[in-house]
């Protein structure tokens, strides 16, 4: 049988989508993986994030993982939606940054979107907060290095999840504008965060990985 290299991994959102694709790949080199929903945690909530800080407390393996705002225009942005994806997509995930216990040579992984890179004017809340978030990472990576714990910022392009279904009318035609032809494979997603686990690569740390199938058109 296959040593498996560590002991505790928990995945937010872990239920359906991407993260329930990371939670199967990271089986292959994690003992115990925890898959939460948000009905285990919801990040928008603060009484969810600290029940959830006080229930698990430490892992090896920590992936950060929420579903994105619906779509609203700059006008329609009142200040309770402001305030939930605030909470949702930087606040909450700082919280548990703050006092949930990585282990020694762990690793964090934050899901984000390629839209960090060339944000949307119909998706602004869910690119400032999680660019805003994306900073917080880089700013905490040099800290956890020192403790042998990798801090990676993941930004996906679309996949095929629930959340591309409810922005894309017509998934077929969007498809034949992309590079690639076909959207992305949520699997893709897992095989290449249990790769970076199970091959304990932590030369990357600090990085942000893009896989968007080539349709971001900034090279930096």
């Amino acid at each position: 049988m296959k040593k498996l290299n560590f002991k505790s991994a928990i995945v937010l959102g872990g239920s359906k989508g991407l993260g329930k694709s990371i939670a199967q790949e990271l089986k292959k080199s994690c003992k115990e993986v925890t898959a939460l929903s948000s009905k285990d945690i919801d990040t928008s909530d603060l009484k969810s994030v600290e029940n959830f800080i006080k229930k698990y407390k430490s892992a090896d393996i920590l992936i950060l993982n929420s579903g994105g705002p619906k779509p609203f225009s700059f006008k329609k942005l009142n200040t309770s939606v402001w305030k939930k994806y605030f909470n949702q997509l930087f606040l909450g995930f700082c919280l548990i940054l703050k006092r949930f216990k990585i282990k020694k040579n762990g690793s964090i992984f934050s899901i984000s979107s390629s839209i960090i890179k060339e944000p949307s004017e119909n998706l602004i809340p869910s690119s400032s907060l999680r660019l805003a978030f994306s900073s917080v990472l880089k700013s905490l990576s040099l800290s956890f290095s020192k403790k042998g714990i990798s801090v990676i910022n993941i930004a996906p392009g679309p996949f095929k999840t629930r959340r591309v279904n409810d922005l894309i009318n017509n998934l077929k035609s969007f498809e034949k504008t992309l590079p690639t032809k076909k959207i992305g494979d949520p699997k893709e997603i897992g095989v290449l965060v249990n790769s970076i686990v199970q091959n304990k690569l932590k030369y990357i740390s600090g990085s942000t990985i893009y896989l968007d199938g080539n349709i971001l058109k900034s090279f930096h």
